[in-house]
């Protein structure tokens, strides 16, 4: 009686269930273009508003379907690459819920280079100060006369580092940092970082912030660092107020 019972309860599950099978072997299916346009999502988009990442974002899909590389039919590049857990935390450090703020977070996090954040009205400043707070983050500026010695303590020591108020040019010190210039020595991982050799710890981070609205970043700054786009908009407000 007791199995019939928990048979009769499971049978809407077993729909659902049906569902999910199916729905995960469509994902699976559709994986390599899905994970192309989110990598270009990531290396390209960043700069750009909500708008011109979708615009742009299914162009590449439209031209995956030509090239016969499986995708999905919906895109989406938070359901693709975003780890729900993750983007709760994230909420809870203070970056907004609305689905660009989402994305920058994702695009900050994932990115092969170090994340300079447009940030006028410094939320992403907020939701890096909040996030590293436990991993002891040290927050300096560009023009800091010490930030050579700052970088090179917190590359050997893992320490995460947030450097403020970034104008439209970057201090050449810190290039080896951008660059991410590693190379091995024996069992370990050096980085020449201005005279010295620094060893280098894998949980050292890099986050840059600026309080421009509309900076002009030449090709050789957007080389080396993930531009991210945290400005404000109206649908942006709006999405924010409604989440």
């Amino acid at each position: 009686v007791t199995a019939g019972r928990l048979t009769s309860a499971l049978s809407d599950e077993e729909v659902r269930w049906r569902e999910t099978v199916a729905k995960l072997e469509n994902d699976l299916f559709t994986i390599p273009g899905d994970v192309l346009v989110a990598s270009a999502f990531i290396a390209y988009l960043g700069a750009f508003t909500i708008d011109y990442r979708r615009r742009l974002s299914q162009e590449w899909i439209k031209e995956c379907k030509k090239l016969n590389i499986p995708s999905g039919q919906n895109f989406d590049f938070i359901t693709c690459l975003g780890d729900p857990y993750e983007m709760r935390e994230w909420n809870i450090y203070g970056l907004p819920r609305d689905d660009v703020s989402m994305e920058n977070g994702i695009i900050a996090t994932q990115s092969s280079r170090w994340p300079l954040m447009i940030d006028p009205q410094e939320q992403a400043n907020r939701w890096v100060r909040n996030m590293e707070k436990d991993n002891k983050l040290i927050i300096t500026k560009m023009n800091d006369p010490t930030l050579v010695r700052i970088l090179e303590n917190a590359i050997t020591l893992g320490t995460p580092v947030l450097l403020e108020e970034v104008e439209e040019s970057l201090d050449p010190s810190i290039n080896p940092v951008l660059a991410k210039s590693f190379y091995t020595q024996g069992t370990r991982v050096m980085m020449r970082f201005g005279e010295n050799d620094v060893e280098y710890h894998e949980n050292f981070k890099l986050y840059m912030t600026s309080k421009l609205s509309n900076p002009h970043y030449l090709p050789e700054v957007c080389i080396q660092v993930t531009l991210i786009n945290f400005l404000v908009s109206m649908s942006g407000l709006e999405d924010q107020l409604l989440a």
